[in-house]
């Protein structure tokens, strides 16, 4: 007889205390339930977001000229979020756990770039991917209602998990105007001329699913096999990379970054070049975390410190300055 949660071998095997299908199956409300799958598999497997977009140029007035003008596609923006919904055992808190890694190609033939010349100073630098080890997220299922947990305080997500039915679609939005201090959330001894010493920017989302997917992935009695089809649209308003060597607090300028992402039932989906790159030099974006890492998640600025300047004794200057 088959079990009935996902991934148990057979009716009476052992629960994975971190499966997080029977929290799931407690949620009442079923935007909640629909929600918590734009998330993550429901069946505590992997799930991808494929993404692929563009990086622009905005600046103020044009005032880099044909340099660096604004509107410019200055790249390509290619690559994925693998993830999990992972239940923390003896508790009814569930964790998104990912990773991702986004390769920036040329904007022309869709070939990965390595290294970028700055119009601006005519030195050509290394040029990382996007590299986020954990990018992860709290949520808790209590009393059949879910949660966001923040530094340990619980947000209700009542009116975040109801979607906006537009036409036959549903749509999720979520707007996030990030707004830190490298030094104080990472202990980071490195402004990269960011404005005023904190790094702001925006960050907009719409996930979207067909309301008859909807239906398919809307049974409160069983756990959803799969991922839910979930189509993404984001875009982020920021300050130019730290590889690109433009110090925002001296520029009229910054970067749009506008993509799409479609959710993945596993890595082994992806295209074969992301797949053969990830094997070869980035073999972790196989899978997702599998533990809670309780540190604030990963980002461009806090990856570039750990991979290109801590562990060279440099300071971003002094790493810019190294350009050829």
């Amino acid at each position: 007889m088959a079990a009935t949660v996902q991934g148990s071998a057979q009716a009476g095997a052992p629960q994975d205390p971190t499966d997080p299908g029977t929290l799931f199956k407690t949620l009442q409300d079923p935007n909640a339930r629909l929600f918590l799958q734009t998330l993550g598999r429901a069946d505590g497997q992997d799930m991808v977001y494929r993404i692929s977009g563009s990086v622009l140029s905005q600046v103020r007035g044009n005032a880099y000229g044909p340099a660096l003008p604004h509107g410019k596609v200055l790249f390509g923006f290619e690559g994925f979020n693998i993830r999990q919904l992972y239940r923390k055992p003896g508790t009814n808190d569930i964790y998104q756990l990912s990773r991702e890694i986004v390769f920036y190609t040329d904007p022309a033939t869709g070939q990965r770039l390595t290294e970028w010349t700055n119009p601006l100073d005519g030195k050509t630098r290394p040029l990382p991917p996007v590299d986020n080890e954990h990018v992860n997220g709290h949520y808790r299922i209590k009393d059949g209602k879910l949660f966001s947990v923040f530094g340990g305080t619980e947000v209700p997500l009542t009116n975040a998990t109801a979607p906006k039915q537009i036409h036959d679609q549903l749509v999720w939005t979520t707007d996030a105007p990030p707004l830190y201090s490298l030094q104080q959330r990472y202990q980071i001894p490195e402004t990269f001329g960011l404005t005023n010493n904190l790094y702001a920017s925006w960050e907009m989302f719409d996930f979207i699913v067909d309301r008859d997917e909807a239906r398919r992935h809307d049974d409160r009695n069983h756990v959803p096999k799969g991922a839910m089809e979930v189509v993404n649209s984001w875009t982020r308003n920021g300050p130019y990379i730290p590889a690109m060597c433009i110090p925002e607090k001296d520029s009229p300028g910054n970067l749009v970054y506008h993509a799409r992402s479609w959710t993945l039932d596993s890595f082994e989906k992806l295209d074969p070049w992301i797949k053969e790159t990830v094997r070869a030099e980035y073999p972790i974006y196989q899978r997702s975390p599998d533990t809670v890492n309780p540190a604030p998640n990963d980002t461009t600025w806090t990856a570039f410190y750990a991979q290109e300047l801590a562990p060279k004794g440099l300071t971003w200057k002094q790493w810019c300055d190294n350009g050829s």
